[in-house]
C-alpha cells in the first residue's frame, strides 16, 4: 500500500511540477483570483457581485446569438493567453517574486490538480458503475423524474 500512495504522491508531484511550468506566466494572476475568490477584503464580495452582474447586463444588452457567444468567450480567452504572460511582467515587476508568493502559486496548482484528479476519479467511478450496474443508474432517474414531477404538480396547485 505504501509503495501505490508513493506512486500516487510522486504523479501528483510530476501534474503540480508541470501545471506550474505551464501557468507560470499567470502567477500573479492566480495569486490575485486566489485572493478574490477566498475573500481576504471586505469589498471583495460586493466586487464580485458587480462584475457577474455587469457581465449578464452586457449579454443580455447585446443579445448574442449562441454561436457569437461562444465564440466571442472564446476569442476572449485566446487574447487573454496570449496577452497576459506578456504584460503581466511588466504591469507587476518580475523581480518582485517572493518565496512566499512561490509557496502560495505551488499550493494553488497543488490544488488544481487533486481537484481535477478527484473530478476524473468521480467520472470514472460513474461510468464503471453504469457499465456495471445500469439499472441503478436507471433507478436514480427514474426516481429524480418523479420527484420533478411532484414538484411541478406542486408549483401548478399553488398558482
Amino acid at each position: 500500500v505504501a509503495e501505490g500512495d508513493n506512486r500516487s504522491t510522486n504523479l501528483l508531484a510530476a501534474e503540480t511540477s508541470s501545471l506550474e511550468e505551464q501557468l507560470q506566466g499567470w502567477g500573479e494572476v492566480m495569486l490575485i483570483a486566489d485572493k478574490v475568490l477566498r475573500w481576504e477584503r471586505a469589498w471583495f464580495p460586493p466586487a464580485i457581485i458587480c462584475v457577474i452582474s455587469l457581465v449578464f447586463l452586457i449579454i443580455y444588452y447585446l443579445d448574442p446569438s449562441v454561436l457569437s457567444g461562444v465564440s466571442c468567450f472564446v476569442m476572449f480567452s485566446c487574447l487573454a493567453d496570449y496577452l497576459v504572460p506578456i504584460l503581466v511582467p511588466r504591469i507587476f515587476g518580475s523581480n518582485k517574486w517572493t518565496t512566499e508568493q512561490q509557496q502560495k502559486f505551488h499550493e494553488i496548482c497543488s490544488n488544481v490538480v487533486k481537484t481535477r484528479c478527484r473530478t476524473v476519479g468521480w467520472w470514472k467511478c460513474l461510468f464503471t458503475l453504469k457499465e456495471e450496474k445500469p439499472k441503478i443508474i436507471s433507478w436514480f432517474c427514474s426516481l429524480s423524474r418523479v420527484e420533478r414531477m411532484q414538484e411541478l404538480k406542486q408549483l401548478t396547485f399553488s398558482m
